[in-house]
C-alpha cells in the first residue's frame, strides 16, 4: 500500500491518496468478498456501468479506507480517494449514468450544519474539481440520494421541514427550488430512493420505535403525486438503492453491510404485485 497527501486548492479539506496494489494474477472476487478481506463497512454503495464500484465507508477505528473506487470485483484499485475528516457520517452516490459523483461529509464534530457536499464530474476513470453543491442550492446535510441521467438530484435530508424524500431539478441556470415528493409519517421515515423508470420509485423506510416496518418499499407516480409507499415482502431491510451490472438493482443489507443485488425484471414482478393488491 501506498499512501500519498495533497490538498485540493479552496476547500480546507485533505484528499488522502491510496493506492491497493494486488497480484495480476489474483482471482475475481465478488463486490463482497471485498468487503470482507478489507474488513469494510459501507455506507454508501454505487455501481460505474463501465465495472467499477464507488463505497463509502465508515471510519471504525483503524479503518483508513472512508471512500474508495474499485475497479470491477478484482479488488485491483487505482487512486482511491480517502476524505480524511475522522468521523463517519460519509455518503457518497455516482450518478446513474456516471459521469458525476456526489458526495457528503463532516470534516468536523459537531451538527449537520457543518456538513459538507461536493460534487465532482467524472469520467475515463478522472475526477473533476470539487464543486460546492451546497453553495449551488443552499441545501444543507443531503443524505441517502440519486441523481438522474438529466442531472436531477433526489435526496432525503434531516435539515428541511417536512422531513422526507425532496427532489431538485438541474436546468440551465443550475438548480431550482426543492419539491418535496415523500413525506415522513408517524413511523414511517422514507430515505434512499431509487427511480426505476419515471414514475416508479424504490425507497428504504424504516420506522420510529417499529423496526416491523423496515424494509424495502415501493412508491408509484400518478397524476403527479407519488401514493404512499407500500412494502415488498420479502427482501431483507436495507439502503443504498442503485443500479449494478446485468440491469441487477443493488442495495446494502442493513444487517450485515453486504450488497444485495436483485435482477431489475425480478423487482418488476414484485412490484406489480404489491400495486395490484
Amino acid at each position: 500500500m501506498r499512501l500519498k497527501r495533497s490538498k485540493i486548492a479552496g476547500l480546507g479539506i485533505s484528499i488522502l491518496m491510496m493506492l491497493i496494489a494486488m497480484s495480476s494474477e489474483s482471482r475475481a472476487q465478488s463486490i463482497n468478498e471485498v468487503i470482507e478481506q478489507f474488513d469494510l463497512s459501507p455506507q454508501m454503495i454505487s455501481y460505474h456501468p463501465e465495472g467499477e464500484w464507488i463505497m463509502s465507508t465508515r471510519s471504525d477505528g483503524d479503518n483508513p479506507y472512508l471512500l474508495l473506487r474499485i475497479e470491477g470485483e478484482e479488488a485491483s484499485a487505482t487512486e482511491i480517494d480517502t476524505l480524511d475528516y475522522g468521523y463517519y457520517l460519509n455518503v457518497s452516490r455516482l450518478s446513474n449514468d456516471g459521469d458525476q459523483l456526489l458526495y457528503g461529509f463532516l470534516d468536523t464534530l459537531g451538527t449537520d450544519s457543518q456538513r459538507r457536499t461536493y460534487l465532482r464530474t467524472y469520467e475515463n476513470g478522472t475526477f473533476g474539481e470539487p464543486v460546492d453543491f451546497r453553495e449551488k442550492t443552499g441545501l444543507n446535510a443531503l443524505t441517502y440520494f440519486m441523481i438522474d441521467e438529466p442531472g436531477n438530484v433526489y435526496f432525503y435530508t434531516y435539515a428541511m421541514d417536512p422531513k422526507g424524500i425532496y427532489k431538485i431539478e438541474k436546468d440551465a441556470e443550475g438548480y431550482g427550488e426543492p419539491e418535496l415528493l415523500i413525506a415522513n409519517r408517524p413511523n414511517f421515515v422514507p430515505f434512499s430512493p431509487l427511480l426505476i423508470d419515471e414514475n416508479t420509485m424504490l425507497l428504504a423506510q424504516h420506522g420510529q420505535g417499529d423496526n416491523s416496518v423496515n424494509g424495502i418499499y415501493v412508491s408509484k407516480k400518478e397524476d403527479n403525486h407519488w401514493s404512499t409507499p407500500k412494502k415488498l415482502e420479502g427482501l431483507p431491510y436495507g439502503w443504498s438503492l442503485g443500479f449494478g451490472k446485468d440491469d441487477n438493482v443493488i442495495y446494502l443489507i442493513a444487517e450485515t453491510r453486504k450488497v444485495k443485488q436483485i435482477p431489475l425484471a425480478e423487482i418488476r414482478e414484485r412490484v406489480n404485485m404489491v400495486l395490484d393488491e
